[in-house]
């Protein structure tokens, strides 16, 4: 099992733009299956590698590539529960990025 808070476990996110995902990471730290419950894109899933850092104490850095060529990361701080979460894809024939906060829990 790996070392980051969030190995093994899985969690429900809400974002400030209402979008719900419930994200389950694999014991190794390193994939997770996210599934989109409510929002734009509701039932979306699938499952991504992670790069993955320890950015502070129990703060983590993830980030992952989709098939749709969407590029996301997110700031997990798991003092706090809160998450900012950053996702660039392609739009209009350019590329466009969004940032979004929100807080995050366990779900078991």
């Amino acid at each position: 099992m790996s070392d980051f808070e969030f190995a093994g476990k899985g969690f429900d996110i809400r974002l400030d733009n209402g979008v719900l995902f419930h994200n389950t990471y694999a014991v190794e730290g390193n994939r997770m299956v996210y599934e989109q419950i409510d929002g734009v894109v509701e039932g979306a899933s699938e499952e991504v590698e992670l790069f993955v850092a320890e950015v502070a104490p129990r703060m983590y850095l993830v980030g992952w590539n989709e098939v749709s060529g969407a590029a996301v990361a997110h700031v997990m701080d798991f003092r706090t529960k809160k998450i900012t979460a950053f996702r660039s894809m392609d739009a209009n024939g350019g590329r466009i990025g969004e940032v979004h906060s929100g807080t995050f829990e366990e779900v078991k």
